[in-house]
């Protein structure tokens, strides 16, 4: 049998623990959803694809808020990157302006939806795995606290 006062250290050096191991599990998390959304903006062809997958990374609230924005906007023409005017579908150059598009491949965009799905499936995945982590430490460290108080 423990002492108090090494059961109550072993409390607390494993509640640092299952912070710091939550933690990476946080961050590899974030990242999973960032990398999502960054492959998803890049198959809807969205303006900065960095800033919203760095954004989610960060924030995973805005992942929500991209989310909802792509899926309740109405298919629009795109737009020149340089000049702001809109472009013929399956233009290779803006009319106005002149300059080159950069349209992606069939194979490029197939690409592109294939990570999206499996870095949102990871994701759910990572995010499954972190809440049964939290409810297994929560019931180990429950236990080793009420063992040493008596109850």
């Amino acid at each position: 049998m423990m002492g108090f006062e090494t059961s109550m250290a072993f409390s607390v050096i494993l509640l640092i623990g299952a912070i710091g191991l939550y933690s990476l599990m946080w961050i590899g998390s974030s990242l999973l959803l960032a990398f999502c959304v960054y492959n998803d903006a890049l198959y809807r062809r969205v303006d900065n694809p960095v800033m919203w997958a760095v954004l989610s990374g960060f924030f995973n609230i805005v992942a929500l808020i991209y989310i909802i924005i792509q899926v309740s906007k109405k298919q629009q023409p795109m737009r020149c990157m340089q000049c702001g005017d809109f472009l013929a579908p399956g233009s290779q150059h803006c009319q106005r302006c002149g300059r080159s598009l950069m349209v992606p491949s069939s194979e490029e965009m197939a690409g592109y939806n294939k990570r999206r799905r499996l870095f949102l499936w990871l994701w759910i995945a990572s995010q499954v795995v972190s809440f049964i982590f939290v409810f297994v430490f929560l019931m180990i460290y429950l236990a080793n606290v009420f063992s040493f108080v008596g109850l």
